[in-house]
């Protein structure tokens, strides 16, 4: 965070409270907030709404071009929840909503982080150079959206919020991160749900695969590693680790103890059914080995689970019809090329082929301490009384689940006590933030805030299947043990074991 940066963030929250003293007052007309006035902020619209329950959306835009939504329910519970937003942001999006907060009675708030992006599009181009607006993606969009947004809700209910979160998955999780790092008194709670930690090591996973998945960077009508492959690959991996939890219900609890290895179902002796040729066996390494630079890993696998899913290593990693008229093939594609062309080398004709591990690092410098939150030291957040609860899905093909089990380590590795904090948990056979054979469905909000407000840490949580049961999930580094009778869709079928 540069000096301007911190400057900016305490002027402008001393300002914001300065604009409201003096002016609490009963819950306001929705229209009257219209008139809002705070320093470097504009209020465009101040309107009722009806869905999903009686509400008034405020839109503003904060600075040069940093646009924001408030959503403040007619029945306040009291409290406030920031959501993230997914991949390169863009638009005005809060993943609070998603997880019932308007419905909870939580205001909440969300932003576009300072810039526009095209609705499920993966566009880079507005970074190009353009420093302010990498920063204001990174963190500064986040705490200054937040600031304002509890300004907000202090004129229009007449006091202060009585506990403050935050919420986000994917980038959203990253930004979650950010905040406990580098503005650890703005939320007195945390959900970062399968984080996008380190973009360095993002961005070597998803280059790499991507030049096993298409060789040659002007052909990506079909991948190397194709739809009938990767039924092979799940086929092969469920039949020898399935049962290794004790259960074979098409299921992993950690896919760590499997140790499969891809090799045993390449063709041999001219055998072209059933099997895997060279290039699909290197393609599949690529993902479940990881980035190597001479002989060494540069950034973690992804474990084996995925393949099974078309909306897991088929959209991410491999690659989906769906996605080849757009002119990036998997998302793993797009996202890498348009980072590395727009945030790293400024040169819109990059492409896979030209990858360097070697020189990534020395690249991206700069732009990796601005977008990763790696920093494991969260004692200025915990101090604050903050509480950071983290989850990622086993079967996770955007963001390795890998990756939040190494910064969570990391956590726990500089200081013990931080477990009194931080808590993670696992999600088997779910995908990226939800999706996927695995139970997906938990109340994270509601955990969250009945930690913060008890002080009481959740050693479990229980995760519903979409359809219908559930299973307990345990608080890592604890795993989910299953007791050896049931179908596992109760979460009494499973114990918590330390390994």
């Amino acid at each position: 965070m540069t000096l301007r940066t911190r400057l900016f963030g305490t002027m402008a929250a001393a300002a914001l409270a300065a604009a409201i003293a003096g002016s609490a007052q009963a819950q306001i007309a929705c229209e009257s907030l219209s008139g809002f006035r705070a320093p470097d902020v504009k209020i465009t619209k101040a309107t009722p709404a009806t869905a999903p329950v009686p509400l008034c959306k405020v839109d503003g835009v904060i600075g040069k071009e940093i646009n924001f939504s408030v959503w403040l329910p007619e029945a306040w519970n009291g409290k406030f929840v920031m959501g993230g937003q997914g991949g390169f942001a863009g638009q005005v999006e809060s993943q609070a909503i998603s997880l019932q907060a308007l419905q909870k009675g939580y205001a909440t708030a969300g932003t576009d982080t300072g810039h526009s992006s095209p609705p499920r599009g993966i566009d880079g181009v507005w970074a190009a150079g353009d420093y302010e607006r990498i920063a204001n993606y990174a963190h500064a969009a986040i705490h200054r959206t937040a600031e304002t947004a509890k300004a907000l809700v202090n004129a229009r209910y007449g006091r202060q919020t009585d506990r403050s979160y935050f919420a986000g998955c994917s980038n959203g999780g990253r930004q979650a991160l950010q905040m406990a790092q580098r503005y650890p008194d703005d939320f007195d709670g945390i959900i970062a749900g399968a984080p996008a930690i380190d973009f360095q090591g993002i961005t070597a996973a998803f280059s790499t695969i991507t030049q096993k998945m298409y060789p040659d960077p002007k052909k990506i009508e079909t991948p190397v590693l194709d739809r009938p492959a990767r039924d092979i690959v799940a086929k092969a991996v469920m039949e020898k680790c399935d049962a290794l939890d004790g259960l074979k219900d098409g299921i992993m609890n950690d896919p760590r103890i499997c140790t499969f290895d891809v090799k045993t179902i390449q063709c041999k002796s001219g055998k072209k059914d059933g099997c895997l040729n060279p290039a699909q066996v290197a393609a599949v390494e690529a993902i479940v080995k990881g980035p190597m630079l001479n002989g060494k890993p540069f950034h973690v696998a992804f474990p084996y689970g995925g393949e099974q899913s078309e909306m897991d290593w088929g959209t991410w990693l491999a690659g989906s019809k769906d996605r080849i008229g757009a002119g990036q093939p998997s998302l793993a594609y797009g996202f890498s090329m348009e980072f590395m062309r727009y945030f790293v080398k400024l040169d819109p004709t990059w492409d896979h082929s030209r990858t360097n591990l070697a020189t990534l690092a020395g690249e991206m410098k700069a732009v990796q301490m601005t977008l990763s939150p790696t920093n494991p030291d969260l004692s200025a957040f915990r101090s604050s009384g903050g509480k950071l609860l983290m989850y990622h899905g086993w079967s996770d093909s955007a963001l390795s689940p890998l990756m939040s089990t190494r910064y969570v380590d990391s956590v726990y590795a500089l200081d013990a006590t931080a477990r009194n904090d931080v808590r993670m948990f696992m999600l088997p056979a779910v995908g990226h933030c939800a999706g996927g054979p695995g139970p997906d469905r938990v109340d994270y909000l509601g955990a969250l805030d009945s930690w913060v407000t008890s002080k009481a840490a959740p050693d479990t949580l229980v995760a519903n299947f979409a359809s219908g049961g559930g299973r307990t999930l345990c608080a890592y580094p604890s795993q989910q043990t299953y007791i050896g009778s049931g179908d596992g869709k109760s979460p009494d079928h499973f114990t918590c074991k330390t390994p």
